[in-house]
C-alpha cells in the first residue's frame, strides 16, 4: 500500500505538540503592563522568532516563559503543566 504525500503531511501535523506555551498571561516591567491576556503556543522542535522595536517587551516575554518573572495573571505551561 502506497502512502501519499498528503497522508504524510496530515500525520506530521497531527503529531505536532506544543511544548512551551502561555495562557492569558499578563506581565509587567517597572509597574508598566507589557503584555495583557497573551496566549502563545510554541510547537515542539520548532524555531520561533520574536521581533519588535526596542522596549516593546520581547525580553520580558522570554523571562516570563522561562519562569524568571512571575506573570500578574495567567499561566506559563511546559508540556501542558504549570
Amino acid at each position: 500500500m502506497a502512502i501519499s504525500k498528503a497522508d504524510i503531511q496530515t500525520q506530521a501535523i497531527s503529531t505536532i505538540r506544543s511544548r512551551l506555551g502561555a495562557e492569558d498571561v499578563t506581565t509587567q516591567h517597572d509597574h508598566r503592563v507589557i503584555s495583557q491576556n497573551l496566549s502563545i503556543e510554541i510547537p515542539d522542535r520548532s524555531f520561533t522568532v520574536i521581533i519588535g522595536p526596542n522596549a516593546c517587551g520581547k525580553s520580558t516575554l522570554l523571562r516570563t516563559l522561562a519562569n524568571l518573572i512571575k506573570p500578574l495573571a495567567g499561566h506559563v505551561l511546559l508540556d501542558g503543566k504549570n
